[in-house]
């Protein structure tokens, strides 16, 4: 996204010419939980995780694999970061 009146400064040339080679991303294990190039480990990290949706107010979706319920998620208790006006 661009400040209106800014040159953006993304290289979409790049990003296009790196999203068209379908090279894989580089991973180390130090990197993180899973590697994003493996969709089976992809695939169990996410079914596992807790989810939220939502910014400024983020809404939790699911906690540990297991769908939630709205009223299961303002349970939780976060405080809202923002007040409507």
């Amino acid at each position: 996204m661009t400040i209106s009146g800014h040159k953006s400064m993304t290289d979409w040339e790049r990003v296009k010419r790196e999203y068209d080679s379908d090279a894989p991303i580089p991973y180390d294990a130090e990197d993180g939980p899973y590697d994003p190039n493996d969709e089976a480990a992809t695939e169990a990290y996410f079914k596992n995780a807790t989810v939220w949706s939502g910014w400024p107010n983020p809404v939790m979706i699911q906690k540990e694999g297991v769908p939630v319920t709205p009223e299961e998620a303002a349970s939780e208790g976060l405080p809202p970061h923002a007040k409507a006006s």
